[in-house]
């Protein structure tokens, strides 16, 4: 890796990792190296559609080029924990799509394994980078729609019944909450902090998996954020903040690059405009390089903290809505779908 400049590799080539790799190609700094997955023609496929350098038919082999800088992976997430653990055990740097682990502890495993060999860990979750997220927590904390009373946030869409679908099937450690209900949720957490109450319900399927869940959280600072994520019906995917002097709302799709709106009481409309680089992807990549670049091993931006804040709340979250997942899928010692990256 010269100055300024980081080879990528891409773990995994579906919709997610196209989407990366379009920000990749026209991000200054980055350079789409490298791409895997299990089958050889579909990372040849990949590589052709998306000018990657060179394309691996397994995840191993990619990860065992010493020009591979940093690795991005966006596999399921039931695969996360096994996906990172061997990255980082190879040395590699790593930016792990959301949600980073299925549960808190597999989360630590990987924090202490990074520490130890001094490596660059962060959890893709594209929201946290968005220039009109940060300005939306700027205004916010500034008071300038005076105190929070509520916050709506919301993620709905009417998804076909596919047993085999990442959102169904329970092996791919499927459901709303880690896949989805984790915008919402995120978006709660990074306003106000840790909620001091919390409550969850959730619409269960025959395999525990939620295909609805409704969060209500309270916060020190007395806000109630009212929050829901299903795949049951398409909702407009909203997310509004009502303050004593007025709100703020989000255009629909607010977890994406879009603009969002203050409308103070008495007051006109104002408008505030984020077009985004690329697609949006392009800012975790940037702060991904530029740690790397600084010699540092978490980003300030996305702390490990931050991450783990998610991870143990989605655990309170599933404990109460009895949301459960194959054992395979929660262990430590026996990292699922292992086998798979040869």
């Amino acid at each position: 890796m010269t100055k300024n400049t980081s080879n990528w590799g891409i773990l995994g080539c579906g919709w997610i990792a196209e989407q990366f790799a379009e920000a990749l190609n026209r991000t200054e700094g980055a350079v789409l190296y490298a791409a895997a997955s299990r089958s050889q023609k579909k990372a040849d496929e990949f590589a052709k559609k998306n000018k990657v350098s060179k394309a691996y038919g397994s995840y191993l082999s990619m990860i065992e080029d010493p020009e591979v800088d940093i690795v991005y992976i966006a596999t399921p997430h039931s695969h996360h924990f096994a996906n990172t653990k061997v990255c980082l055990e190879a040395g590699k740097h790593v930016l792990c799509e959301k949600a980073f682990t299925v549960n808190a502890a597999q989360l630590k495993e990987l924090i202490g394994i990074a520490k130890s060999k001094k490596r660059f860990l962060m959890e893709a979750l594209w929201s946290r980078f968005l220039p009109g997220m940060i300005k939306a927590k700027e205004l916010i904390s500034q008071g300038v729609i005076g105190e929070v009373i509520t916050m709506d946030a919301d993620f709905g869409m009417n998804f076909p019944l596919d047993p085999n679908h990442r959102l169904f099937n329970p092996y791919l450690a499927g459901g709303v909450l880690l896949d989805i209900g984790i915008y919402p949720l995120f978006l709660s957490l990074f306003m106000f902090d840790k909620p001091k109450v919390l409550k969850a319900h959730s619409l269960l399927d025959d395999n525990s998996i939620d295909h609805t869940t409704s969060m209500i959280t309270q916060h020190s600072n007395g806000t109630i954020c009212n929050l829901t994520g299903t795949t049951r019906t398409n909702r407009p995917v909203k997310a509004t903040f009502y303050g004593s002097k007025g709100k703020l709302e989000f255009d629909n799709w607010w977890f994406t690059p879009v603009n969002f709106t203050v409308e103070l009481e008495g007051q006109k409309k104002r408008e505030y405009k984020f077009p985004p680089m690329v697609n949006g992807y392009e800012y975790e990549a940037i702060e991904a390089m530029r740690c790397l670049n600084e010699g540092l091993n978490e980003s300030e931006i996305m702390p490990h903290s931050f991450s783990l804040l998610i991870m143990e709340t989605m655990d309170e979250i599933r404990q109460q809505c009895g949301i459960v997942y194959p054992k395979e899928l929660e262990s430590i010692d026996k990292p699922y779908g292992l086998g798979e990256m040869y």
